[in-house]
């Protein structure tokens, strides 16, 4: 069935009826006891809790850091990916096709298993989670790159040619608004896979980004429901990729209002208003908030990542200089003062499993 056979209100409300399903399951089956509560709390613990990290525990500053390793990766890839795939696809086409089983294996390999090899190589600074977030992307924007080029009309190259067009014009002009829409889909389809792969990264090695804050918030516990911390950084990674891959795909639609949307209905494209310009509006405010993202992103990376915990009650925890001066850490000590923050259900691990006294 065809979406413009569906009136606009019955198809948004089907459209939004398995997330409403979900959501009142989530709330329902905690409550009711069907589930334990304690490993699976409900939805309203949940946005209580991400209410709660953003007003005390930096949740805004660590998700402005994994953004900006995004932004930043993806920047590095297709500074690469762009004129590699150009040359490859139009003046190189022969060794393109040589090179596409290797390129095919490479973009097969599992990133998880190379992850600790980046990190062995350039430590678990900053460096190595760029590095890993630029592999992941390179690979798609290097086939779409080269597939967007293939596709160009061969009459407006050889016009263009004909009318003795540099090199260097051709590609600027020519080629790559030509391959612009194959770039964006490439960054598109591989923009919940890049969040993932740096999640694991950050929880691997960092002091700062949604992997970090997820890692250590399973140290601690939020009474009556354990795992609220877990859930709530979680779900805030998967709203931020569902917001990503929206951006992108307007994106696709404003300025590339010419090609047709498919369906989720139907397996026939979907009918385009037409316009008489692009729609770059929503264009320059994302370009400019990724600008301000790649300025305040690392000052926020920084600042995080000199900052001893994020967590009421972690600055308790004796850092690894002092941790051969501290004894056994008292249950008391490890709670926060009541009234310092909203987690006063939070505990924190002792500091030490070896006592004071015992070798």
């Amino acid at each position: 069935m065809a979406t413009r056979n569906i009136p606009v209100l019955l198809l948004v409300c089907l459209r939004l009826s398995g997330i409403a399903l979900l959501c009142i399951l989530w709330e329902v089956l905690p409550r009711s006891g069907l589930v334990n509560p304690t490993f699976f709390p409900p939805l309203s613990a949940v946005l209580q809790e991400i209410a709660a990290l953003l007003r005390d525990q930096h949740l805004l500053g660590h998700t402005i850091a994994t953004l900006w390793r995004v932004v930043a990766g993806i920047g590095l890839a297709a500074l690469v990916a762009v004129p590699a795939g150009a040359i490859l696809g139009y003046w190189l086409p022969g060794l393109a096709a040589g090179l596409n089983p290797l390129f095919r294996i490479l973009a097969q390999v599992n990133p998880f298993s190379l992850m600790t090899v980046f990190l062995l190589f350039f430590g678990i600074g900053e460096k190595a989670k760029l590095i890993i977030v630029a592999w992941v992307a390179f690979w798609p924007l290097l086939h779409h790159v080269i597939v967007g080029v293939q596709n160009i009309d061969a009459d407006l190259l050889k016009t263009a040619r004909s009318m003795g067009t540099s090199p260097s014009r051709l590609f600027l002009q020519i080629i790559l608004p030509g391959a612009a829409p194959s770039i964006l889909l490439g960054v598109r389809t591989s923009i919940i896979l890049l969040l993932a792969i740096l999640v694991a990264g950050e929880m691997l090695g960092g002091l700062a980004g949604l992997g970090w804050l997820l890692h250590w918030s399973s140290n601690y516990y939020s009474s009556p429901y354990a795992t609220t911390p877990i859930f709530a950084v979680g779900l805030c990674i998967s709203l931020i990729g569902v917001a990503l891959s929206a951006v992108l795909r307007k994106l696709e639609r404003d300025l590339f209002f010419w090609k047709p949307l498919e369906s989720a209905w139907s397996a026939s494209p979907a009918p385009q208003t037409p316009r008489r310009r692009p729609n770059r509006i929503f264009a320059v405010t994302v370009l400019s908030a990724m600008l301000l993202l790649l300025v305040a992103g690392g000052a926020s990376t920084s600042w995080l990542s000199k900052t001893n915990g994020s967590f009421s009650g972690e600055g308790d925890v004796p850092s690894p200089s002092a941790s051969g001066h501290s004894g056994h850490m008292s249950h008391e000590h490890s709670l926060p003062a009541a009234g310092q923050s909203g987690h006063s259900g939070h505990t924190a691990p002792t500091a030490s499993p070896v006592q004071s006294g015992h070798p």
